[in-house]
């Protein structure tokens, strides 16, 4: 490894008003993504269409009775701004969690599948709900009628908090925790997968146990590898048999057919009977794994962990930060990634009481309900080791739930800005030098 490395990355995130960060002179002016007047967006995620170009979806809200919809466009390098919004009909009334956001994904024909989750309304269980799909073969001018996506459709269970990718053979994967084990504590994490010039077939139970709201990472690396990260519940002798809710991992490496028993990605020993809502995040390069997630086990605050040389097994965990919350990263070399993250000040309680086998809708941590503003912070961790975190917003917002993806020469931020009842979806273009020595 060099003791002196120079990177060199081009961030894009952006705002509006008081959600404008200070701009340098040799920067673009800031800009926000282009809705309908009157609507609102939140939720964000990337994804990338069958050209390898970034896309970002975001949940919108339609009208003035709180119905919202899934809906996406394309980033254009060259210009730097997205094409036209796409909308998902039959997404109408999905859930706006920003852990459980509404996606989509592009098969290798151009083919995508539109996922996202809806609340059962009049059910017992307040957390009722399912994941759905619909399929478009006209780049989004139709869309095929809402399917389940898992085989069990009863009203009264919690599905959610499900992740998509594309697989090796072009076809989408998708994991999700599911509530109909009545049997056991927790969820159930299972597998799915499309079949060609078609839909999901077929299901797979990967873990039993989980947590019940926290996100789920699902990523497919560059030699079609499947990994996936959630929270687990486990009952680690350290604790004498009381349940931690850690992060945990397995992988598949013949797409999906099977996948590994489930290993932890660090014994934080998080001794927690609650829904803590945020989930870890996986990038790869070149065979390694990082992860990065939230705890309080211990000192409270995000950690970084990677798989080390040729196994499945994680590094000590490394503090990056206690005030951080809802990281999302992006690798940029073998052992250095990016990390992106909401950063304020943490309340004493910031979570939701546990619901046994249901699901979360609509939960996060409001810092924007109570006051508080928070900032987006992008954390360079270079040949393993976490450097100086530098703030991508500043301002007194309600800045959350930031992702982050590649461009041409760099990376593509997007978060949340919520002020003055306005929840906006900003992005930015940033020319971004920093040297980082050793």
């Amino acid at each position: 490894m060099n003791s002196n490395l120079w990177i060199y990355a081009v961030i894009l995130a952006g705002a509006m008003g008081a959600c404008t960060s200070q701009t340098p002179r040799n920067e673009e002016v800031p800009k926000i993504l282009a809705i309908k007047q009157g609507h609102s967006a939140t939720a964000p995620y990337f994804t990338r269409n069958d050209k390898g170009n970034p896309v970002l979806c975001w949940t919108e809200k339609i009208d003035a009775h709180g119905t919202y919809r899934l809906a996406f466009a394309t980033y254009d390098a060259a210009s730097g701004n997205f094409g036209l919004p796409i909308s998902v009909n039959g997404s109408e009334g999905i859930s706006t969690s920003p852990e459980s956001m509404g996606k989509v994904a592009f098969k290798d024909d151009g083919t995508i599948i539109a996922v996202f989750a809806k609340p059962f309304l009049r059910e017992k269980n307040p957390f009722a709900g399912a994941i759905y799909y619909s399929i478009s073969s006209d780049q989004g001018a139709s869309w095929s009628p809402p399917t389940f996506l898992h085989s069990d459709t009863a009203h009264h269970y919690g599905r959610n908090f499900f992740d998509i990718a594309r697989l090796k053979n072009g076809e989408i994967g998708a994991v999700w925790l599911d509530g109909r084990d009545e049997s056991i504590e927790g969820s159930t994490l299972y597998f799915a997968s499309t079949a060609p010039d078609s839909g999901f077939a077929g299901e797979t139970a990967l873990h039993r146990g989980t947590c019940e709201c926290c996100r789920t990472d699902l990523l497919v690396d560059e030699s079609g590898s499947i990994h996936v990260a959630y929270r687990s519940l486990m009952y680690p002798a350290a604790l004498f048999g009381e349940q931690a809710r850690d992060m945990a991992y397995i992988h598949s490496e013949d797409n999906g057919r099977t996948f590994s028993s489930e290993t932890p990605i660090s014994a934080d020993n998080w001794a927690i009977r609650a829904c803590p809502h945020t989930g870890p995040t996986l990038a790869s390069e070149n065979g390694r794994i990082h992860s990065v997630w939230f705890t309080a086990g211990g000192t409270p605050g995000l950690y970084y962990a990677y798989n080390t040389s040729g196994t499945h097994r994680f590094s000590e965990r490394q503090l990056l930060t206690t005030t951080g919350s809802h990281p999302q990263s992006l690798a940029i070399g073998t052992d250095s990634i990016f990390v992106v993250y909401e950063d304020r000040p943490m309340p004493p309680a910031t979570h939701t009481p546990g619901h046994g086998g249901a699901h979360g809708h609509d939960h996060h941590e409001d810092a924007h309900a109570i006051g508080m503003g928070s900032h987006i912070l992008i954390h360079p961790i270079v040949d393993g080791l976490p450097a100086t975190p530098i703030a991508i917003s500043s301002n007194d917002a309600y800045n959350h739930h930031p992702v982050i993806t590649k461009v041409d020469g760099g990376g593509l931020v997007a978060w949340v800005c919520e002020e003055n009842d306005l929840s906006t979806i900003t992005y930015k273009q940033v020319n971004l030098g920093f040297g980082i020595s050793r």
